[in-house]
């Protein structure tokens, strides 16, 4: 059996209604900023149940948006360790300097006496990540720091796409979400990203800078911008999987939860502990391996020997070549927590079957480690 690590869901009649609707945009001549652009942004905000959603050509582009409307030039912005290569750079080419932070293993967010340790005078803000389609439960805390100290608050929800906390929802706790629709995430438009917010002004700045630095987006060129913004068709894409985001989540949940009724038993990997109250997006159903393990062997014998591609979360980012210099040598949580996670397959069409055939090999290798 072959089984694929991610796919993207669309169903035949989304698929239908897709087809249909991108034949009347390429009729139509309007391939930028026309109704689908509206009704994917008006529908999502309505959604999360932020005031307002603006789309982008990319979750980085949304992040670098965020953080140039809220001028970082040579401040210092805390970002998790845990976390993808983008939350990093889009500090960077916004002018700021980024920090990196290390992380609890039980909620994979920040460690929180880290991030309280990492805080200077030129601290202004926290790009804050929901790892895996996991809001912390240590939200409250985050958030009350960010308040507590003037900072603003940028939430990476590019697994997150209708997980919630508390009956919240990410890309409404902070001053904005940003969300990302490559391929392999819970919903998709091929490529491209939303921004959510309910500060006007943020909307006003990224509206402007999506399309070139455009008075309020349509008028004079006021600021420096670029061709940021989300196409028609990419927008049609978005608005049908937006349509079927909850039977999509609804599904994702349900593996998660044959994966943890049946490997919870299994010795030699651990599993996140998810609180009452907190609804992930399963982006990735990631475990632990436990130190004793031969990792490499691991995952090369489910690859090679039964089909099943898996993956870590991501490479810790200061040992990322690229970023090596943002090491100060405190990051031994992160490298415990990312360097033994191994992400299985999970996508929406998937079979029952599958995921027992996963856990059964998996479980197998595990007792007979040789």
């Amino acid at each position: 059996m072959s089984i694929p690590f991610a796919k993207p869901y669309f169903s035949a009649e989304a698929r239908r209604g897709i087809c249909k609707d991108i034949d009347a945009i390429l009729s139509s001549g309007r391939l930028m900023l026309g109704e689908f652009t509206s009704k994917f942004e008006a529908g999502f905000a309505s959604y999360i149940g932020s005031s307002t959603a603006v789309t982008t050509n990319s979750c980085t582009t949304a992040l670098q948006i965020s953080l140039m409307h809220h001028d970082v030039q040579n401040a210092e912005v805390l970002v998790p360790d845990a976390s993808f290569l983008t939350d990093v750079s889009s500090v960077r080419w916004a002018g700021g300097v980024p920090v990196l932070v290390d992380t609890d293993p039980e909620t994979l967010s920040f460690d929180l006496d880290d991030l309280k340790r990492k805080l200077t005078a030129r601290t202004k803000g926290i790009i804050w990540v929901h790892l895996t389609g996991m809001i912390s439960p240590a939200w409250r805390d985050i958030v009350k720091f960010a308040r507590d100290h003037g900072l603003f608050l940028i939430e990476d929800c590019a697994h997150a796409h209708g997980a919630s906390v508390d009956g919240i929802k990410a890309g409404t706790i902070g001053d904005v979400g940003c969300f990302s629709f490559y391929p392999t995430k819970p919903m998709t438009t091929g490529t491209g990203g939303i921004l959510t917010t309910n500060d006007a002004a943020l909307e006003k700045s990224a509206r402007e800078l999506r399309l070139f630095g455009r008075e309020n987006g349509v008028g004079t060129v006021v600021r420096e911008g670029n061709d940021w913004f989300m196409d028609e068709i990419r927008a049609c894409l978005g608005y049908y999987q937006l349509l079927e985001l909850d039977s999509a989540l609804a599904r994702r949940r349900a593996i998660a939860d044959r994966y943890n009724s049946k490997l919870h038993a299994i010795s030699g990997l651990k599993l996140l502990h998810i609180p009452e109250g907190n609804l992930p997006t399963w982006y990735h159903y990631t475990v632990f391996i436990a130190p004793d393990v031969d990792y490499d062997s691991l995952r090369d014998r489910l690859k090679e020997g039964y089909g099943i591609p898996t993956k870590p979360i991501y490479l810790p980012l200061h040992q990322e070549k690229i970023f090596r210099d943002l090491d100060d040598g405190t990051f031994a949580n992160t490298e415990l927590t990312l360097n033994r996670s191994l992400c299985l397959p999970l996508f929406p069409e998937m079979e029952d079957k599958q995921v027992d055939y996963i856990v059964s090999a998996l479980g197998g290798l595990l007792a007979d480690p040789k």
